[in-house]
C-alpha cells in the first residue's frame, strides 16, 4: 500500500508585506502555495500511489477565490482520471460551515463533516483500508475529539485524519486538543495530522505524524516544506519525507562594522556572495551595527527606500545568491543604562504578569479569532518575543545618547 499524505495547503495565501519585491517576483510568491501543492498532487501520480489525505487548512481562508476552488477541481479531476482516491477534511482556516462549494467535486473526493465519520476503500490489491476523520463545524473546535474516533475496524490498515494540536490542558485549547496516549489506544496504524506547520513525528510506531505545509508562508517558516509518501513495509506504514517549496524563507543577522549606506551596500554584497541560498529564498536580515551612521545618512535611512533601490541596483547579485532581501533591520547595541534598582523591580515584576499566553491572548480580544493572528499568538515563544521588543524599545527611550536607528 502507498499514499501520501499532506496538510495545510492554504491556497490563496495573500502573502502581505513584500512590496518591495520586483513585481515578477511577488506574482511567484503568491503563486507558490499553488505550485507547491502541484508537486503533491505530481508526486502521487508519478508514484500510483493508492489514494491521498489532505488534513485540513486546503484554503487560507474561508472566503475563497474561484481561482483557487478551480484549481482544486482540477487537480482532483486529474487524480480522478489516475484513478486515485482523495480524503479530504476542512480546518480551523476553512471549516465546513463557510464552504460555499457551488461545483461538486470529481466522485473520487471523499469529503469528512463535522462528525467523525469512518469511510472505506478496497485497493486493487484487495487490500482494505478505513480512513477515520472530520471536518472543523466552525473556526475553534475546543473539544477533544478522539472519543467520537472509533477503534482500529476489521480493516487490514486503519488511518486517522485530523486537523489538531496536543492538548495543553489551558483555557486556550482550541484546535481539537488530543493527546498521543489517547490516540495510541485507538490501534490506528497511521495518524495523518495537520495545523502545525512545522513537520513532527509525535510516534514511531504507528506513525503520528504532522506533515507541515507544503510552502513556507512567512520569516516564520524558515527551512524545507513538503508533505510525505507512507508506504507500507510488512506490518508497518513508513512515512518518506519530499520537498516540495518553489520558495524558502530564511533569517540571519549579520555583523556590521560600516558607518555609511554606501558602506552598507559593499557589506551586503559580501555577504550575500558567502552565503548563497541553495534555491530561491525570501531573505530577512537584521543588521547588528558596532557604531551608528553619520548623522546625513542616518537622515537618508529613514526618509529614503533604501532596501529597493538595493535590490534594483543589485539584481545581479542577488539572483546568483538565489536570495531576495524581503526586509533589513539595523540595530545599534544595546546600551547599557543605569536605572534605579526599583524602576527594575518593578518592571521584572510587570513583565512577569505581562508577558504571559494567557494575558497576550486577553489583550488581542476578538482579533485572537482571525486565523493568522491566532496561528501567531499560539506559536510557542511569541510572548518572549513581544517581551524582548519591549524591552529593546523601553531601552531605545532610555539611551539619550545612542541615536536610534530602525
Amino acid at each position: 500500500m502507498k499514499f501520501i499524505h499532506a496538510a495545510d495547503l492554504h491556497l490563496d495565501s495573500p502573502f502581505l508585506g513584500l512590496t518591495t519585491l520586483p513585481a515578477a517576483l511577488l506574482t511567484r510568491v503568491r503563486q507558490s502555495t499553488f505550485t507547491a501543492a502541484t508537486k503533491i498532487f505530481d508526486r502521487a501520480i508519478a508514484e500510483h500511489v493508492d489514494f491521498v489525505l489532505l488534513a485540513g487548512d486546503l484554503f487560507d481562508r474561508a472566503e475563497q477565490s474561484v481561482a483557487a476552488q478551480a484549481y482544486l477541481f482540477n487537480q482532483f479531476e486529474r487524480l480522478r482520471q489516475a484513478g486515485i482516491p482523495v480524503f479530504v477534511s476542512f480546518g480551523n482556516h476553512d471549516y465546513a460551515t463557510d464552504q460555499h462549494q457551488t461545483i461538486a467535486y470529481p466522485d473520487n473526493v471523499q469529503v469528512f463533516g463535522a462528525d467523525v465519520t469512518t469511510k472505506t476503500l478496497t485497493l486493487v490489491s484487495g487490500e482494505t483500508v478505513a480512513v477515520s476523520g472530520f471536518s472543523y463545524p466552525q473556526r475553534w473546535v475546543a473539544t477533544d475529539p478522539l472519543p467520537a474516533f472509533p477503534e482500529h475496524a476489521a480493516a487490514d490498515w486503519h488511518v486517522g485524519l485530523l486537523h489538531g494540536a496536543v492538548a495543553t490542558g489551558g483555557p486556550h485549547d482550541h484546535y481539537a486538543p488530543f493527546t498521543v496516549a489517547e490516540m495510541l489506544t485507538k490501534r490506528y496504524d497511521y495518524w495523518a495530522l495537520g495545523h502545525i506547520h512545522q513537520r513532527q513525528l509525535l510516534h514511531q510506531d504507528p506513525p503520528i505524524l504532522y506533515a507541515g505545509n507544503p510552502q513556507g508562508r512567512s520569516s516564520q517558516e524558515t527551512g524545507e516544506r513538503g508533505a510525505y509518501l507512507v508506504t507500507s513495509h510488512g506490518r508497518q506504514l513508513v512515512p518518506e519525507f519530499f520537498p516540495t517549496a518553489d520558495l524558502l524563507w530564511d533569517t540571519a543577522t549579520v555583523p556590521l562594522t560600516v558607518t555609511t549606506l554606501t558602506d552598507l551596500g559593499t557589506a551586503l554584497t559580501e555577504w550575500l556572495t558567502a552565503h548563497p541560498a541553495d534555491q530561491s529564498t525570501l531573505t530577512q536580515l537584521t543588521g547588528q551595527l558596532t557604531h551608528p551612521f553619520t548623522p546625513e545618512d542616518q537622515a537618508a535611512w529613514r526618509t529614503t527606500d533604501w532596501l529597493s533601490l538595493y535590490q534594483r541596483t543589485h539584481r545581479s547579485t542577488l539572483a546568483t545568491a538565489q536570495r531576495y532581501l524581503i526586509r533589513l533591520t539595523l540595530r545599534l547595541p544595546q546600551a547599557t543604562v543605569a536605572a534605579p534598582a526599583l524602576d527594575q523591580r518593578y518592571w521584572d515584576q510587570g513583565a512577569a504578569q505581562t508577558f504571559t499566553p494567557a494575558t497576550v491572548q486577553t489583550l488581542f480580544g476578538k482579533l485572537a479569532q482571525e486565523p493568522a493572528l491566532a496561528d501567531w499568538l499560539a506559536t510557542e515563544g511569541t510572548p518572549e518575543k513581544l517581551r524582548a521588543l519591549a524591552t529593546e524599545q523601553l531601552q531605545d527611550l532610555m539611551n539619550q545618547e545612542a541615536p536610534d536607528v530602525p
